[in-house]
């Protein structure tokens, strides 16, 4: 019943928006996803690096959009799901995948018809990305650089004002990548310890004025 229901729900906001489905000659299916996990989602096509289907859909929303059929020989079309959740206190958006194979979405899309896919709760949870996180407490701003480029914060902003806490994004992998070559500026370039970038971990520093500290990691 749920899913009958879910689908004239999504019938019926298809009749009154047609969202980017327009495919006169039946080449593309068309692909309803519905969100019924806990976390906003993000679709891609075929790998985590393809093409962005759509980008965190809330809880409980519905999408809908046209795709290629999967001509490759019934294995499927593919699309990984990003789950996101926003950081307590943190005020960033925290990213994760589920690592199970099996829990991959997959749906053989044939042109011309239509699919009902439900996002679900992922059985397990691993993060994708790696934070770098700097309380200043000197008693100016300062701003993370490498190599004459300086880096915004997770926020948007630019310098990180005395008291506060930097957040920053940054380049990471499973197996880990080197954060290396970067410095705190303020009236001088202070140089940060080096580090190996793991995902689904954020990476605590603190500068006080004279040094940058290491004050440990935490697992996202």
């Amino acid at each position: 019943m749920r899913a009958v229901a879910v689908l004239l729900f999504a019938i019926l906001v298809l009749s009154c928006n047609k969202y980017s489905y327009e495919d006169p000659y039946n080449n593309l299916g068309e692909v309803i996803f519905v969100n019924e996990s806990s976390y906003n989602v993000s679709i891609h096509d075929t790998s985590f690096d393809g093409p962005l289907i759509v980008d965190k859909l809330a809880p409980g929303d519905i999408y809908s959009t046209a795709v290629p059929p999967s001509n490759n020989y019934g294995s499927g079309s593919v699309f990984p799901i990003i789950y996101w959740y926003f950081a307590d206190g943190e005020d960033f958006w925290i990213g994760g995948t589920n690592p199970d194979p099996n829990d991959q979405i997959k749906y053989n899309i044939n042109a011309g018809q239509k699919y009902l896919i439900y996002i679900p709760e992922p059985s397990k949870l691993e993060g994708s990305e790696a934070f770098f996180k700097v309380l200043n407490t000197s008693g100016m701003s300062i701003e993370l650089n490498r190599l004459g480029n300086y880096f915004k914060q997770v926020n948007g902003e630019l310098p990180v004002p005395s008291g506060k806490t930097g957040i920053y994004k940054i380049e990471s992998s499973a197996s880990g990548v080197e954060f290396k070559g970067y410095s705190i500026s303020q009236s001088k370039d202070y140089p940060i310890p080096e580090f190996t970038a793991k995902n689904g971990f954020i990476y605590n520093f603190e500068f006080n004025g004279t040094s940058v500290i290491f004050k440990g990691e935490q697992e996202i």
